[in-house]
């Protein structure tokens, strides 16, 4: 499945990225194949806050200056944009619904209210999304509260700039994965989160997202365990489906070593990290190859 389907309208060229950190610009080339410019501009630590059901508070103040900076550097400031946000704020979920109304309102009113029992709030407040999962009514669903992600909204729109579109990391980067070819585990790792999305045959089969501790030697090792846990419980891999291409996101070296050095073990898997393109994306001192990317694929047009 293409998680394009979950567009209202086409993308826009422009998009920012909401960093621990920081915000990061990109602009597309006209045909979406690579950066045409990118700008960054620097928050404190802690800017946002964290709850249980993902982003809790905003600190609009800052936001809101970080991206007024951004926008004055630019020739021409963006009327339209897309917002890549971690995916430690948004909640990723999968739930048993069988066979929803046709209506969307109906349908998501019968999303929320499986939701009731999952969340430690009131499910009308929180925004939602969803598609399926293969054909046995199971739902794959990502959720944020609602009133941060508005406030985040209406300080862009306070600089001239209309969110048309909300993400995760492990949404947008999953735009870069293939249509076709072998079944494609994408593996998004930042400070606090680890996100997995597996797609076969051009469709999203499994989604699983973990908090991880904030040492690294735990977070390896949690990531390689959810990682081995997720592969054994994948049917088609056990049948033997030809092997397995892994797309690792993550700016730590650690990580990456990791995990390259599993799949030298692990039969079958073989690895491609996320790094810096010159052919693709402009490099920018103090921001991630995985910003970068993931701005790149908020629009990516290139061949699947």
């Amino acid at each position: 499945m293409k998680l394009r389907e979950f567009l209202h309208s086409p993308p826009p060229l422009h998009g920012f990225v909401a960093e621990t950190n920081g915000i990061v610009y990109g602009r597309l080339t006209p045909r979406r194949e690579a950066l045409a410019r990118a700008e960054r501009e620097p928050l404190p630590p802690g800017w946002f806050e964290l709850g249980p059901v993902g982003v809790l508070h905003v600190d609009r103040q800052l936001l809101g200056a970080a991206a007024s900076a951004v926008i004055r550097r630019l020739e021409k400031a963006p009327t339209r944009a897309t917002l890549v946000v971690p995916n430690a704020w948004v909640r990723n979920v999968v739930i048993d619904v069988g066979e929803l109304p046709r209506a969307r309102s109906e349908a998501e009113e019968a999303v929320r209210w499986r939701l009731k029992k999952l969340l430690p709030c009131r499910p009308e407040e929180v925004r939602l999304d969803y598609t399926s999962i293969g054909d046995n009514g199971r739902l794959w669903v990502i959720l944020a509260l609602d009133r941060p992600l508005a406030m985040v909204e209406e300080t862009f729109a306070a600089a001239g700039v209309r969110l048309g579109r909300i993400e995760p990391t492990v949404v947008a980067l999953s735009s870069l994965l293939s249509s076709h070819g072998k079944p494609q585990l994408l593996v998004s790792v930042d400070a606090r989160t680890l996100a997995m999305l597996y797609v076969r045959d051009g469709r999203t089969r499994l989604v699983r997202q973990k908090l991880i501790p904030g040492l690294a030697t735990q977070a390896e090792a949690v990531v390689l365990r959810e990682l081995s846990a997720t592969l054994a419980s994948i049917p088609d891999l056990k049948e033997g489906a030809g092997g397995l291409h892994i797309m690792l996101a993550t700016s730590a070296e650690a990580m990456k070593e990791a995990l390259q050095e599993w799949a030298s073990r692990t039969e079958g898997a073989e690895v491609h990290v996320l790094e810096t393109d010159a052919a693709r994306i402009t490099s920018l001192p103090a921001s991630s190859p995985i910003s970068l990317w993931s701005l790149l694929a908020t629009a990516w047009r290139g061949e699947n």
